[in-house]
């Protein structure tokens, strides 16, 4: 790779950084609503269901089961584009660090006769 393909690299990678990020905020938020769904309609499921208190707690699960799932795959893609955003970032470091290497070698070859 030269320096030109790697600074192509570099910003490439960098606009996929961006959208990754903004792709992690929207999880987030997504993951936000479906926890706050999730626990209302359960804690209404638990006020409305009658008998002893694990009782109540299995109706409610039960009750509210499709909230549950919602809220679970919306933490899990959540943190996929957690780690999505971690791997552009691991792969800009390992840019800079052969961009850096490149400099290096160049000005080593500017002071050398």
């Amino acid at each position: 790779m030269t320096p030109l393909e790697a600074a192509d690299e570099m910003r490439e990678l960098s606009g996929l950084l961006n959208a990754a990020l903004e792709y992690l905020k929207a999880q987030t938020r997504e993951y936000a609503e479906a926890e706050d769904g999730y626990r209302w309609a359960k804690a209404n499921a638990y006020l409305a269901a009658d008998g002893p208190v694990e009782e109540r707690k299995m109706i409610a699960d039960a009750k509210t089961s499709k909230e549950r799932s919602r809220a679970l795959l919306a933490d899990g893609m959540r943190q996929a584009a957690l780690e999505a955003v971690r791997s552009r970032r691991g792969q800009i470091s390992a840019l800079q660090s052969l961009l850096n290497a490149y400099r290096a070698e160049a000005e080593f070859a500017r002071t050398t006769p």
